[in-house]
């Protein structure tokens, strides 16, 4: 009896046309596999067909999209038996990237379905709330709420608001409260990563590993026009770390109290919370296909 893999497809992620993609898919896969495709009409409609999918044990998952399509299948998916695959369309697509899926060649990511490896990894929870990549707060989570609402997408679209808004934006103060440590700081980013990088090859916590059970915490505090060069320049070269406007750290569990309407985002996806967010790491719990 061959196996079934289900494609869940976001239509409205990123910019490349999806067609070629999962034409290839079909002819790479359908002679070992019995394939099914399935599109998304709504926020939340990948999660509903992914926890279908779950009660029907599908033993394959894809998620055809970005980053916020492979998180709502993913929080189906996490504590079963259904592995997820991707196949990267998205903006971002940092977890693909992450996990050495390749973004630009069809092929290979399909390759990657079929032949690759099954692993276990790490998710984190903010408030409960799934996700893959990484959370955080500041402004890149200011970013994500106006680039949710943007009828344009893409990487330079992103880079435009950032430029844009880099100038409007003012840090926010937060006590942090991790490892029996409590303290106070004025910040532009607090990032909680299980992850090394936000997409595109901007990695924010170059030390993160997904399969460790803990977050990798980045604090990013205010810096002026030189700085925001420097940091853009080491963001790319996995050297954010090794700046004097940034602090990191482990831990398994942070808890975050923020001033009312703080941008708070979770895989890029923007979120309302309240005045305080704990944030934990859970480790190995989603079943992954990578090369």
């Amino acid at each position: 009896m061959r196996n079934k893999i289900l494609f869940i497809v976001n239509p409205k992620s990123g910019t490349l046309k999806k067609t070629n993609w999962i034409a290839m898919a079909t002819k790479m896969l359908a002679q070992e596999f019995d394939l099914e495709f399935q599109y998304t009409t709504y926020r939340g409609h990948a999660h509903e067909l992914a926890k279908n999918a779950v009660s029907e044990s599908v033993p394959i998952v894809v998620a055809v999209g970005g980053d916020g399509t492979v998180n709502e299948i993913a929080g189906a998916l996490v504590h079963t038996e259904t592995a997820l695959a991707i196949l990267p369309l998205g903006s971002g697509n940092g977890l693909a990237r992450d996990l050495g899926i390749s973004t630009l060649l069809p092929f290979n990511a399909i390759e990657t379905i079929k032949r690759g490896k099954t692993l276990k990894i790490d998710y984190g929870t903010a408030n409960g709330v799934p996700f893959f990549c990484t959370c955080g707060i500041g402004f890149d989570a200011h970013i994500s709420q106006l680039f949710a609402t943007n009828k344009k997408r893409g990487f330079i679209n992103y880079i435009y608001l950032s430029i844009r808004e880099y100038f409007r934006y003012k840090p926010v103060e937060c006590k942090l409260e991790y490892n029996g440590t409590t303290l106070t700081k004025q910040a532009f980013i607090i990032n909680c990563a299980n992850i090394q990088q936000l997409g595109n090859q901007a990695f924010i916590a170059p030390k993160a590993d997904f399969t460790d059970g803990l977050l990798n915490i980045t604090i990013i505090q205010p810096f002026g026009f030189l700085g925001a060069l420097r940091l853009g320049i080491r963001l790319f070269l996995k050297q954010i770390d090794k700046i004097k406007y940034t602090e990191t750290f482990t831990c398994k569990r942070i808890t975050l109290t923020v001033p009312e309407h703080t941008p708070f985002h979770y895989d890029g996806e923007p979120m309302l919370i309240p005045t305080q967010i704990t944030v934990e790491a859970v480790k190995q719990a989603l079943k992954i296909i990578v090369p």
